[in-house]
């Protein structure tokens, strides 16, 4: 009896694994698109610490060989400026940790699909036009694109691009993939370019603050991580601080570059206050479409006091208001000069003050009031997105190689950016890197700042030189203009595939 019960066991077995490989070998042939499938991969993703990496996790993904194929990623390019295209192509190691982590990852995708990964490199203003005229050709030349994301903008409005919800076994659920932007991003549910590990430039275009400690200590001013420990970190707070501090060091009776500020600013902080606060220029209704939404009480408030920030410059000294050819550098300098107790401005700029002698740290946005419920942190339409062209003719391979890359760029482009370029090189303290983590988990993408949508993007940076404070009647004079713009935009999607 106890033979014969072995027997059924051992059987049993054999039967349960054999039909477990048919499953497994059907699953290489069906496209995975289900955000169910994957919840269980996120989970092991949710136990990461600062210094606990969690056991890799591979995308779920079939054996394939591509037989050679050259993979073509159209991007900005090197040319454009030192932001971009780290990201996507890399020759060889050469001791630069994103460089070598981009490297090994491509290196790593090409030998297990059988491909060559090639970067086609251009320049931002150039790859719109040729996309579109690629496109309009029914020409295949392109596998993916990675351009600004208001030029993706304008490529979705053209019919240029697929859904990328809709692409086999692209999973946008998992870790890899920028969730706040896949959210943010979308109109009517459809989901034209995002980002996520594959690329950095999102990261650098993201909006914050940066101190000068010393100063801090010196003017005997509050120790902005402990503010932002406290939930004290508002823009009254940071207001409080910049205007007991500004000073005519030259005694010329003029406050310019020469002298000494709260803050060192620049124009597109309009727009960094406004979503710091919680705002957007547009929401979404519960059909996913985007509507103006910048005329309420909230947000009528939180304008006025971004004028009060950013227009009086015995508080803030802002580079838009230079002739200079760079005038960025000019900011930048006195900065690093010790003339501004903060600087406004884009996380890359971190990178570029590597030099710096005065330790300085970062910090969050400030929220408009300490009930709101969480930071929120800007990200500029000049990053990187990924899209892929509308006549793609192998999207099952194409959705497989983005994925691929996109979870290999997890564990070597993420970790290279985040934990050795920024925490190991340009971050000075633990308290910074803390910073940092709320910074990246609080971003925000504004579907106006990458449509335009008549304007209504540049709404509030319009407003900057000439110092208007009418914003009530200029917005009620412009907004159905903006209404028209982005109905245009939803006829246009309208007219794609499901």
């Amino acid at each position: 009896m106890l033979k014969k019960l072995c027997c059924i066991l051992i059987l049993t077995a054999m039967i349960l694994n054999l039909f477990a490989c048919g499953q497994n070998a059907n699953e290489n042939i069906v496209p995975k698109n289900d955000a169910v499938q994957t919840n269980q991969v996120n989970e092991e993703l949710t136990n990461e610490t600062k210094n606990d990496r969690p056991v890799k996790i591979s995308p779920e993904l079939p054996e394939s060989d591509f037989a050679g194929y050259i993979f073509k990623i159209y991007s900005m390019g090197p040319a454009y400026n030192e932001w971009s295209s780290r990201d996507i192509g890399a020759d060889e190691e050469n001791g630069e940790p994103i460089n070598d982590a981009v490297y090994k990852r491509n290196r790593f995708v090409e030998e297990k699909y059988n491909i060559t990964i090639a970067e086609v490199p251009s320049k931002a203003w150039d790859m719109e036009p040729t996309v579109k005229k690629v496109v309009a050709a029914g020409d295949d030349t392109y596998d993916a694109v990675a351009t600004s994301m208001d030029a993706q903008a304008n490529l979705a409005t053209g019919g240029n691009l697929i859904d990328l919800k809709k692409a086999p076994y692209l999973d946008l659920s998992k870790k890899w993939w920028d969730q706040k932007a896949n959210i943010d991003l979308t109109i009517g549910n459809k989901l034209f370019f995002t980002v996520g590990d594959l690329f950095i430039m999102d990261n650098d275009a993201t909006w914050l603050i940066i101190f000068n400690k010393e100063l801090i200590k010196n003017l005997g001013l509050e120790n902005p991580y402990d503010i932002v420990k406290n939930n004290k970190w508002t823009f009254d707070k940071l207001l409080d601080m910049c205007k007991g501090v500004s000073k005519d060091l030259n005694g010329d009776g003029v406050m310019n570059r020469e002298d000494f500020y709260g803050n060192v600013s620049q124009g597109e902080n309009m727009t960094a206050y406004y979503l710091a606060a919680g705002e957007k220029y547009v929401k979404k209704d519960s059909n996913d479409l985007p509507f103006t939404a910048m005329d309420s009480e909230r947000s009528y408030a939180v304008i006025e006091k971004i004028y009060d920030l950013m227009y009086d410059n015995t508080v803030s000294y802002n580079y838009w208001d230079l002739s200079d050819s760079e005038p960025f550098k000019v900011t930048q300098k006195m900065f690093e000069n010790n003339q501004a107790v903060f600087k406004i401005t884009a996380l890359q700029l971190v990178i570029r003050m590597r030099s710096m002698e005065t330790n300085f740290g970062i910090i969050p946005m400030p929220k408009f009031e300490e009930t709101q419920k969480e930071y929120a942190h800007y990200v500029h339409p000049i990053a990187s997105a990924l899209s892929v062209p509308a006549t793609n003719q192998n999207i099952e391979r194409t959705g497989i190689i983005l994925e691929a890359l996109a979870g290999e760029s997890y564990y070597t482009v993420r970790p290279a950016y985040y934990e050795i370029s920024i925490n190991g090189k340009f971050l000075r303290d633990e308290e910074s890197i803390e910073m940092l983590d709320i910074i990246l988990d609080t971003r925000v993408f504004d579907l106006a700042k990458c449509f335009g949508w008549g304007g209504l993007g540049m709404v509030l940076e319009d407003m900057y030189r000439p110092k208007k404070r009418d914003f009530i009647s200029t917005y009620e004079k412009k907004k159905t203009a903006y209404e028209k713009a982005i109905g245009k935009t939803l006829d246009s999607f309208e007219n794609y595939k499901d």
